[in-house]
């Protein structure tokens, strides 16, 4: 060929001009019709007067040595890329599989096989069976499809993200359920045409497809494509990713068994959560029959002795009058015989100096008023045991938050003195006018009870030891010199009405502050609570009533509960 031979010509010009031996490695076709590699030793021919007279050309065929020569070198090429797949390999599989969330591990594989193979992209698809919408009624089979959930690529080549019908990937998709690798090339020497077509409208040349099949039996498939050359995928390609999706298989299952168990745990807390707060309405449920019990006996027995005291006082009370008449009637009689009798005789006036009539005259009207006034105590106290009894009432009544306060404390006077060298609790209350509130009327007496008997225990525990005499508190309005309980109401909203029960006794900690509500939850001893009362005045006043009740407390300083109340159930 004219090139090889203007190449040789040039060689022989260098060897002509050089004094020193030529050597070069030449190509030659032999009569058998086969190339060969030469090693060629140029030198020049002298005469005796040393004029250049030729060039001698020796040549040894290396050819055998020449290709062995190759054949290792590409050994080592093909070695140095094994082993430069394995690293890469190992440390996408390490990758991968430091991660339990699937998206972030399909994520990193699609990013990190476009890195090493350096491709225009790859991306991730998943096979979506859909038995709820996807069916085809004309043979009751269901249908499936394809979505693109994760993808890399340059930022010039569109997103192919989404889902792909049956119709779309065609014959492809029973490969890809095979697990049957598919590789492709040059998309334009496809024979199917609707294929051909479909992927190159997705501006693919060449691509291939490696599908994975999960534990659960989820099938995947990565595909890794050309959108700008054809390119032919060799064996260790299709190697590397062949093991690329072996490690992604195992990082999903990975994924799916730790999100399984993660499910399963939530499962069980979720379970556990509704055992436990099951068990909490059987404690309340138990503890508010044991109280309606035991507050319905005592309504019952209340209400007994309530009626069997009427009668008398009723009695008492309907002659006190006539007593009075009749009273007064005689002392003035007895007035008309001292003015018109003035010296009777001896045996009268013996008598009425031993009764000292003076005295009786006086003394008489004072003792009636008395009876008069303890009659209309014993009314009063008669009414406030009927109105706090009155757990027969179920339905919702208009009434006076006031009276219900009023008739609690009447209850518990006896418990509001102590001994008598000692001073009684002082009891401050600050009224605001509050409308009639619409509620169960005994369930609301029966929390105010409970919190004022809580209050009322607080401060004898504080009595044992002794009253800061320093006056007031600063942190409250309550003075520390007495024993005290201050009732403060108001209107807070057009919807609501406060009652805000405060005490100076002993206070409690933060950790009893938020078990106060709990059922059988109590600080007293054995035999003296029952941990129900707070328990269930929430109920009462939260859950009946969709109210508010809480507290606040400072060890030492005292206690504060806050009773919200809407003024409609």
């Amino acid at each position: 060929p004219k090139k090889e031979a203007e190449n040789l010509h040039q060689f022989d010009k260098n060897c002509w001009e050089n004094n020193l031996p030529c050597h070069s490695e030449e190509t030659f076709k032999f009569i058998d019709g086969k190339e060969h590699n030469l090693e060629v030793i140029k030198v020049k021919i002298q005469d005796d007067d040393n004029e250049v007279i030729g060039l001698m050309s020796l040549g040894l065929d290396i050819t055998e040595s020449k290709q062995a020569q190759q054949k290792l070198q590409e050994s080592e090429t093909k070695f140095r890329q094994i082993a430069r797949h394995e690293e890469l390999l190992n440390h996408l599989a390490n990758q991968i599989r430091n991660s339990l969330d699937i998206d972030t591990i399909l994520d990193t594989t699609v990013h990190q096989v476009r890195t090493i193979l350096k491709i225009d992209r790859c991306h991730f698809i998943w096979h979506r069976f859909d038995s709820s919408t996807n069916v085809d009624k004309t043979n009751n089979n269901f249908l499936d499809s394809w979505e693109v959930v994760n993808e890399s690529k340059a930022e010039n080549f569109p997103s192919l993200l989404g889902k792909y019908t049956i119709e779309q990937v065609g014959t492809w998709a029973l490969r890809f359920l095979q697990l049957e690798i598919v590789r492709v090339d040059n998309i334009s020497l496809v024979n199917d045409r609707k294929m051909r077509h479909f992927i190159l409208a997705l501006g693919i040349i060449s691509f291939v497809s490696i599908p994975i099949k999960t534990q659960s039996g989820k099938i995947g498939v990565l595909v890794c494509a050309h959108h700008t050359f054809i390119h032919n995928w060799d064996d260790s390609e299709v190697k590397l990713l062949k093991g690329v999706t072996d490690q992604l298989a195992i990082a999903i299952d990975q994924a799916e068994l730790y999100n399984q168990s993660r499910e399963v745990a939530f499962q069980a807390k979720a379970q556990a959560q509704k055992l436990s707060e099951a068990l909490k309405k059987l404690q309340q449920a138990q503890a508010q029959l044991v109280q309606t019990e035991k507050m319905s006996s005592l309504g019952q027995m209340v209400a007994g002795i309530a009626h069997e005291i009427n009668n008398p006082i009723n009695f008492i009370s309907g002659n006190i009058v006539h007593v009075s008449k009749y009273t007064q009637d005689l002392l003035s009689l007895i007035h008309l015989y001292q003015e018109n009798y003035p010296a009777p005789p001896t045996v009268i006036q013996e008598e009425i100096e031993a009764i000292e009539l003076d005295f009786l005259i006086e003394d008489l009207p004072k003792i009636l008023n008395s009876i008069k006034v303890g009659s209309n105590r014993i009314a009063d106290i008669v009414l406030s045991l009927r109105n706090f009894s009155r757990l027969d009432e179920s339905e919702v009544k208009s009434v006076d938050i006031h009276e219900g306060i009023e008739s609690t404390l009447l209850i518990l006077q006896n418990k509001l003195r102590y001994k008598p060298q000692e001073k009684a609790i002082q009891i401050i209350k600050n009224y605001d006018y509050l409308p009639n509130v619409k509620c169960y009327v005994s369930q609301i007496n029966q929390v105010f009870m409970n919190i004022i008997s809580n209050a009322i225990d607080a401060l004898a525990e504080k009595r044992s030891q002794k009253f800061n005499p320093s006056g007031m508190n600063q942190n409250s309005d309550i003075p520390e010199s007495l024993p005290t309980i201050i009732i403060n109401t108001k209107v807070i909203s057009s919807q609501a009405v406060r009652i805000i029960i405060s005490d100076n006794g002993m206070g409690m900690t933060e950790t009893v502050r938020n078990k106060i509500f709990d059922p059988f939850f109590t600080t007293k001893p054995i035999g003296s609570g029952t941990g129900l009362g707070l328990s269930i005045s929430y109920q009462i006043i939260v859950e009946k009533h969709q109210g508010r009740l809480d507290c606040t407390s400072t060890v030492g300083q005292g206690t504060k509960f806050i009773i919200e109340i809407p003024f409609q159930q």
